[in-house]
């Protein structure tokens, strides 16, 4: 393995995963070893845990530098840019827009300029959703007006891919659901919250849908992109979408942890978001509930992967084994101890 921080000569890799390091990105990198691909991962700062023991190359810097940029993709012949920043609380992360908007800048005309193939991931949240009881599918516009600005810069990144791809770049756009499974490290949000679930710091859900999906499957999902998606189109790496108190169930059978079982409905959410923010103010910690956060748990009664399973042979596994895998994962972290 290899650790570039200066400007040396880097040996020749079958993909460069920006944001390797990350929920989904550490996964698909793990899923590229296991081809006997050679990988290089840019990624800032020092090698994070999550790619600790693995025959990678790892490029220090970010996708906000056009230098790191083409040192990164020196001798690569596919680009995985997965480097994004999620932020649903009231005042956000100025490096949000920067890095899903400004970042997909660079690194897509990088691979421009170099003639790479580039497999971009986006979010189905990067699409406009209304009417809610019809299927969300590929064909929906952008959603460049959402008022969550998270949405709104997936949105944007993608607009900067498309408008690439009329200008000849090789390029195809994935679009994950909600992920859940192993190697979660950080944890992510949803790692969070099936965390928090287990200790019993969420007493009550809301009444919601979301399509929980494997992130193993994803990162396959992403790979057969690579190899058969065609240029300029988008697929959508999603799974079924359920209620969350469905989910709570599996989950509650799995870990013999006391779940809630039972939602509110979600306007009650909206209810509850001044005090939310009312006492994050006073604690100075997060907000239990922003506005983002209940925009995005709007969601379609299907959000359809059908066209990734046709032209992809996408495919995702149970929940209950993606769950089962996930809880396995956090015990062995010890985040479900007692």
């Amino acid at each position: 393995m290899s650790h570039s921080r200066g400007r040396v000569s880097l040996r020749p890799v079958s993909a460069l995963v920006t944001g390797g390091g990350g929920r989904l990105g550490n996964v698909l990198v793990r899923a590229l070893l296991e081809r006997g691909q050679q990988v290089r991962v840019l990624e800032p700062g020092r090698r994070p845990e999550s790619l600790e023991g693995l025959d990678i190359d790892f490029v220090s810097g970010s996708v906000l530098e056009t230098d790191d940029v083409a040192r990164a993709l020196e001798g690569v012949n596919v680009v995985y840019h997965l480097a994004a920043k999620i932020d649903l609380r009231p005042k956000k992360d100025p490096l949000m827009v920067a890095i899903n908007v400004d970042g997909t800048r660079n690194v897509v005309d990088a691979c421009l300029a170099r003639g790479l193939r580039l497999v971009h991931t986006s979010s189905h949240h990067a699409l406009e959703r209304e009417p809610l009881d019809q299927p969300l599918t590929e064909d929906k516009p952008l959603a460049l007006h959402e008022k969550c600005e998270y949405h709104r810069s997936k949105a944007v990144g993608e607009t900067i891919v498309l408008d690439a791809c009329e200008r000849g770049l090789d390029a195809v756009i994935v679009n994950p659901g909600s992920m859940i499974g192993p190697h979660d490290y950080e944890p992510s949000m949803v790692g969070v919250a099936l965390i928090d679930m287990y200790h019993g710091r969420i007493p009550v859900l809301l009444d919601m849908l979301s399509d929980y999906v494997d992130v193993r499957d994803v990162a396959e999902g992403m790979i057969a992109a690579a190899e058969k998606g065609r240029r300029g189109e988008r697929y959508f790496l999603t799974g079924d979408v359920i209620p969350v108190t469905e989910m709570a169930t599996v989950y509650g059978e799995l870990t013999g942890a006391k779940v809630p079982t039972r939602a509110l409905p979600l306007w009650v959410g909206w209810v509850l978001l001044p005090f939310s923010l009312a006492a994050s103010a006073i604690t100075k910690k997060d907000p239990f509930i922003t506005a983002d956060m209940l925009r995005a748990s709007v969601s379609n009664e299907v959000v359809s992967h059908e066209k990734a399973a046709r032209e992809l042979g996408y495919c995702i596994r149970p929940l209950r084994e993606a769950l089962g895998d996930a809880v396995a994962w956090y015990q062995e972290r010890g985040c479900l101890n007692a």
